[in-house]
This record gives structure tokens, sequence and C-alpha cells, in this order.
């Protein structure tokens, strides 16, 4: 059941990208899960206990999909947020709208692909307008190796009466080993050709990542390093009783602070994944620990428990949870 994994390293890494240009459209909106096939809806119910003792429980979160498994509608009502998209034939997505309190990415992205390589976005998010050309180029695997950026960027708020949009312009360069694994990805701004951005990975016999390590530069001078190590002990089989644990440590290292995220997988029965978050900051000077754990039917997340974190591991309670409703076509 848990051959693959797909997990979530709690923080945003500062690098340097152009404003618009290959925004991750699913960073927000993903459902934390497998998701079953001929899934037309999951609604997440969220229930917390209160100081009294009282259980209070809302809707905390909704996807809807389509019949090929693309998220259509997702919406989050307690922060008033929700994302809208849309497909061609081709299961590409062509249109996105993103709401979301008062936040300046509020807008309407369409997008069009005029040739098999490239991609066109057109961006009228709040106070700003931009148009992105994205060049995709392959080897003979079909392995992506490089990606030319143009971004340019019109600031309807600040500069209403002239209409000269500022161009950035970069180029990712992507490198792979001998077994067709990415070992480096690379981000040059043109027309200087300077590096802004290098990220490097390393993996074990089995072709699972064990390090990625990302340096950035900003044009202000400041600097970002991000080492992400991965620790693999095997997973619960059938008729074993002792659990396996996997590890994901982060480390964010910048000129004003380090960040250090320790995520601990414990495998205590089949179908339950705790994970135990611990997380140290510099630039807070403290330390906190989360504790959540996931619970499986039929490959499916139906629940995640959250705990309190007392000195006393035996004194640990449940703070609140969520269930997970399906709803198929």
């Amino acid at each position: 059941m848990f051959k693959k994994i797909s997990y979530i390293v709690l923080f945003s890494t500062l690098i340097y990208t152009p404003l618009f240009a290959q925004l991750n459209y699913n960073y927000i909106t993903d459902f934390d899960g497998n998701i079953p096939n001929n899934t037309k809806e999951i609604i997440a119910w969220h229930s917390q206990i209160t100081e009294k003792g009282d259980t209070i429980t809302s809707k905390s979160e909704y996807w809807q999909y389509d019949k090929n498994k693309n998220l259509v509608f997702w919406h989050e009502p307690k922060i008033y947020c929700y994302v809208k998209k849309e497909y061609n034939k081709q299961n590409q997505l062509i249109a996105l709208e993103k709401m979301c309190g008062e936040s300046s990415d509020n807008g309407y992205i369409t997008i069009s692909y005029p040739s098999k390589n490239t991609i066109i976005e057109q961006h009228g998010l709040s106070g700003y307008a931009a148009l992105t050309k994205i060049q995709n180029s392959y080897n003979q695997k079909k392995q992506l190796i490089r990606k030319e950026i143009y971004d340019s960027l019109y600031d309807e708020v600040f500069n209403p009466s002239d209409n000269k949009y500022e161009i950035y312009h970069s180029v990712i360069v992507y490198k792979y080993d001998k077994n067709d694994n990415l070992i480096e990805e690379k981000i040059f701004d043109l027309p200087q050709l300077t590096t802004s951005q290098t990220t490097k990975y390393t993996y074990n016999k089995d072709k699972q990542i064990l390090r990625k390590e990302t340096n950035s530069k900003n044009k202000n001078g400041s600097f970002n390093t991000s080492i992400i190590k991965y620790n693999y002990y095997g997973y619960l089989h059938k008729g074993e009783k002792k659990p396996k644990i996997f590890n994901i440590n982060t480390t964010q290292i910048s000129d004003y602070s380090t960040e250090s995220y320790i995520q601990k997988y414990t495998y205590y029965q089949k179908n339950i994944i705790e994970t135990e978050t611990t997380h140290t900051s510099t630039y807070l000077d403290n330390t906190d620990t989360n504790v959540s754990q996931k619970i499986y039917k039929n490959n499916r997340l139906i629940r995640k428990k959250f705990f309190s974190t007392p000195q006393k591991k035996q004194d640990r309670k449940i703070t609140s949870w969520i269930d997970y409703q399906y709803i198929f076509y």
C-alpha cells in the first residue's frame, strides 16, 4: 500500500524566479492523498474539541474533479479562498481563476499552447498584468533539458500612465545522470548570463532521492540555501510488527536566519502513518513540534488526526481531526 509515498515539505524555499512565470498552479489546491478513479468530489469535515470538551464540526475544504481526474474546483471557506480550472481536450490547463481574500495573486490566467513545446500565459492579477512565454526543449529520451522564459510585467497600480512592460528573461538548464535521474537544475538570468539559482540532487541505488540542495542569490545580494535530506528505512509489510521510519530533514540557511524542519514518518500499522514535525528557527528563537496521523482504508485517506505535544508522550491527546467524504460519478 505504501510502496509510493506522497509527502509535503512544510516550508517554502525562498528562491528567485520571475514574478509570474512557472507558477505551480497546484501548490495550494492539491489533495493530500490518493484520488480514486471516478472521483467527482472530496469534502473535508473538520472537527475540533473546545476547552469545554464540546466538538465543533464544519466543512473545511472541498475538491471537485472531472472524469479525467483533473481538479476543476477547490474551495476553502474558512479563509475565503477558491480556485477554478479549465482544460482542453488534451487535458491541458487553459484557464485558472484564483480568489483568496485580498491577495495580489487574485485574478484570471489564460494559457495557450501555440506549438508543441511552447506555452503562453496571460495574467490579469490584482493590480498587475503580465504576458509570459515559456519555450521547452527535450532530448531524445523526452526529458526536459532546457526551459526559456520571457516574462513581461506591467504594474497598473504604481505606474498607471506608462504602458511599458519590464521584461524578465531567464533560462533553466536540466542535467541527468546515466540512470536518467535529474541531478542538476540551473537558472540563468539574461542577457547578463548570471546564475541566480542552482539545485543539485543525489540518489541511492534504488533511484530514491537522498539529498536536494538549492542555492540562490537575489539581486539585492541576499542569499538562501536549502538542504533537504531523505532517510529511508523501508516500509511496514504484511506480518511485520515493528514500525519502520522514514525521515525528511530540511535545513534552510539565509542571510538572516536558519530554519530546520525534521519530519519523522512512523508506520504503526498497515493503514496508519504518523508524522512528527519539529521546526527550529534561529530568527524566532524557538522550537515547535506537531504530531498528526493519517488513517487509510482501501488505499484511501479517510481521516487525519492532530495531537497535543506535552512533555510526556503518554499525556498526548487528540485536539482535532478531519474526515474525508468521497462522492463518485
